[in-house]
């Protein structure tokens, strides 16, 4: 009886785990771009600044347009790992997991029903006797 319920309760939790493990494309965080790719930004899957490249001819920008294209980049990388993340997140089978869950609480209130009623037919088969 309990083998069953076990077995439910193995794949829900199976589900779960497998929806909590990032995919290993994740791992590498975001990555942005700006001043048509001179300028180069990665963030780490929790949202830090990992790295940030320049070619050597963004030296010729003014210091604020500069300064405004490494924010692109750095948005733009930020952006990329929200998406990310979004995808992530849109990749788990809910329907299935609350299927799987449904399942189980079926079967568990079915075994339950089972084992009362077991114990009434023993508590009647008792009283019998006595």
């Amino acid at each position: 009886m309990t083998e069953d319920f076990d077995r439910f309760l193995e794949e829900a939790r199976r589900a779960l785990d497998a929806a909590d493990q990032p995919p290993e494309d994740e791992l590498s965080g975001g990555e942005g771009t700006a001043a048509d790719g001179r300028i180069v930004a990665r963030v780490s899957p929790d949202g830090l600044l990992t790295s940030l490249k320049a070619d050597p001819r963004v030296m010729r920008m003014g210091l604020q347009e500069l300064c405004d294209q490494v924010v692109h980049a750095v948005n733009a990388a930020l952006g990329d790992l929200r998406a990310n993340l979004d995808a992530r997140h849109g990749a788990v089978d809910v329907t299935g997991l609350a299927e799987t869950l449904e399942t189980v609480q079926e079967e568990s209130l079915r075994k339950m029903n089972d084992f009362v009623q077991e114990i009434e037919e023993l508590a009647r088969r008792i009283e019998g006797r006595g």
